[in-house]
């Protein structure tokens, strides 16, 4: 391996030169995992080698030594910009560059991972600062709460890691953050010799100002973040403040936690519209609940692309049977998107929701809670069942706690995971019937499935109901729970597959939302083509509309504000889209690209011949 230092060669395995002692460690770009001197595609994530570049400080400094070159595509990414705070300071309180070297591998030792946990690619290290991406190379849906989360368990990590530094080095260490998201050119930037993965444009540029007029060990938001990520965090509103290369004042947030109470991320607010095209679908949900006073359970199985309709069919379900004069209990577990990677994520979510533990409760707080509930199911038998549901839950569990523990290997903690989570759930149902939501099992994790598997013959012997709601993504670990629900349920299982309204419930949910019937027709008719029958598409192309001025309400009704000729993709859908496209092969991507330029509709013939055209070019 060459060193990218001094361009000494070193031994294939080496992670130090032998000349110099850089850090000779090649990591992808887009996961951080480690990867051998010869990969040519990253193990963990497969994105090509083109993508992995050696990751110390050095090297962002290094000089260019050919002519820079620069391609790419066009994205919407939201950029984290991390910032040491008075570095410049700093530098002259420890003794040598070297010192000030190793602290700062040690801090990007420490936030490339918090990075890769998120779905992040670190752009470019650059001294003491860092920026990475959410959105590129690898588009996911919900960026700009990955990147949010990101940010605040760097912070967390960096309090840590202080503690450290000031007992070391006698000086204190802090960061600061910013956070944008908007349109980048991405790709690889430099020369024949060496390029880097990172973004050009003015919302790197826009993140970098936000990190500049942050707190110490504070994160700055622009409102073009906040406005997809409002729903679900604790915000400290700033006004609009001036920024450098901005004409006009920019309105930034800082960010104060997760909230208690996550509102829902789709939606329009202060416009409602009842449920439409789905009776069929929520009587076949109703009928489940028929079968629990005779003491049996049952499955669900909601199929649906995003935006169709899933949760909010099971929001109607959940309001008309609690309703009742002696409704269920409800628990939910919900997937994180980033979570395939977090063992038994999903089964810690449902637990806490069985528990009545709160999302924001600290670890001291959920162990009561749970001591406390456990107590009240199972009295005497307490230490039968609490050191295994705390353990689960990762919790600090007291001296007598620990012992059952201590002999254990993972299988036989597996095990006991499994027969105290049956032992919980037989012992709830006995005293009223148990509904167990399962949201967005694509990204379940495989620990959950693989205990979900083994806790669906519970069905058979209590009144338990499991809903599980999914995409159609076959390749995913949680779709093992269809087949085999499927075959060991029968007909005690309903599976619904949502599809797309109809024209009429579609045009019923656009009167519904706006309350009239005099939108223009050619209005109605843009939302209606756009959106395709999907209730969220419609939703979301109508929040532009009136962001935009195309529609405003005047005395209470809707009028067309100017007319309506091209409406593009909102950015709440693009990074839907992209996620979807991204996942896509190269080939299979490439095709899409040049099918896009064509056109909305076209012939195949037209196709092959500019893919063959563009092939011979």
């Amino acid at each position: 391996m060459l060193c990218p230092r001094c361009s000494t060669t070193n031994p294939a395995n080496a992670k130090f030169c032998l000349n110099c002692g850089t850090t000779l460690a090649n990591r992808c770009a887009t996961c951080q995992m480690e990867l051998p001197a010869n990969a040519r595609f990253c193990f963990n994530c497969g994105q090509p080698v083109s993508a992995v570049t050696p990751v110390h400080v050095e090297e962002a400094s290094a000089p260019s030594l050919a002519a820079p070159i620069l391609s790419g595509e066009r994205k919407i990414v939201t950029a984290l910009f991390a910032d040491v705070v008075g570095s410049t300071a700093l530098t002259e309180q420890v003794n040598d560059a070297e010192d000030w070297t190793s602290i700062m591998n040690g801090a990007f030792d420490r936030f490339s991972p918090v990075v890769s946990r998120y779905g992040g690619n670190v752009s470019r290290l650059l001294g003491d600062a860092m920026l990475a991406l959410f959105g590129a190379p690898v588009a996911h849906e919900d960026d700009p709460v990955r990147a949010i989360h990101a940010a605040m368990e760097l912070l967390e990590v960096t309090r840590e890691y202080a503690v450290e530094v000031k007992e070391r080095y006698g000086i204190p260490f802090e960061i600061r953050i910013g956070i944008n998201t908007g349109p980048a050119v991405v790709g690889p930037v430099g020369n024949d010799l060496k390029s880097v993965y990172t973004a050009m444009g003015d919302a790197v540029n826009l993140a970098s100002r936000m990190q500049s007029a942050a707190r110490p060990m504070t994160t700055l938001i622009s409102e073009h973040t906040y406005r997809f990520v409002a729903p679900l965090f604790d915000v400290a509103d700033l006004g609009r403040i001036e920024v450098k290369g901005k004409s006009e004042p920019v309105q930034v947030y800082e960010v104060r936690g997760s909230k208690a109470q996550p509102g829902r991320l789709r939606g329009l607010a202060g416009l409602e519209s009842p449920m439409v095209g789905r009776d069929r679908e929520l009587a076949a949900l109703l009928s489940l609940n028929d079968a629990i006073p005779a003491r049996q359970g049952g499955a669900a199985l909601v199929i649906g692309e995003p935006g169709i309709g899933k949760s909010r069919l099971i929001g109607e379900w959940k309001a008309a049977v609690s309703a009742g004069d002696q409704p269920p209990q409800w628990a939910e577990g919900h997937c994180l998107s980033y979570g395939q990677g977090l063992a038994y994520h999903l089964l810690i979510d449902l637990l806490r929701s069985v528990l009545g533990v709160p999302a924001t409760a600290n670890e001291s707080e959920t162990r009561v809670l749970l001591r406390s509930r456990l107590e009240e199911l199972f009295d005497g038998a307490l230490l039968e069942v609490y050191p295994y549901l705390g353990h689960l839950l990762s919790l600090q569990l007291e001296e007598e706690a620990r012992e059952p523990l201590r002999l254990l290997d993972p299988q036989a903690l597996q095990a006991q995971y499994l027969a105290t989570l049956r032992r919980l759930l037989l012992t709830l149902s006995a005293q009223r019937p148990l509904i167990l939501i399962l949201d967005d099992i694509h990204w379940a994790d495989p620990s959950s499935t693989e205990l979900l598997v083994r806790l669906l013959p519970l069905v058979a012997e209590a009144p338990i109901l499991f809903c599980f709601v999914t995409r159609p993504d076959q390749d995913s670990a949680g779709w093992r729970l269809v087949p085999i629900a499927r075959e060991q349920l029968g007909e005690k299982l309903v599976e619904l597959s949502l599809r797309a309204l109809s024209e009429s419930d579609s045009r019923q949910l656009v009167s519904n939302l706006l309350e009239i019937e005099e939108l223009p027709e050619i209005v109605r008719t843009t939302i209606l083509r756009k959106a395709e029958g999907n209730p969220f598409f419609v939703e979301e192309v109508i929040r532009m509309l009136i962001d935009r001025g195309a529609i405003v309400q005047e005395a209470h009704r809707w009028v067309a504000q100017k007319e309506i000729e091209v409406v593009e993709i909102p950015d709440t859908l693009q990074g839907l889209l992209l996620a979807r496209i991204d996942r896509l092969p190269e080939d299979v991507k490439h095709t899409l690209r040049v099918a896009s330029v064509i056109g909305r509709q076209f012939s195949v013939k037209v196709l092959e011949q500019v893919l063959n055209q563009k092939g011979a070019g």
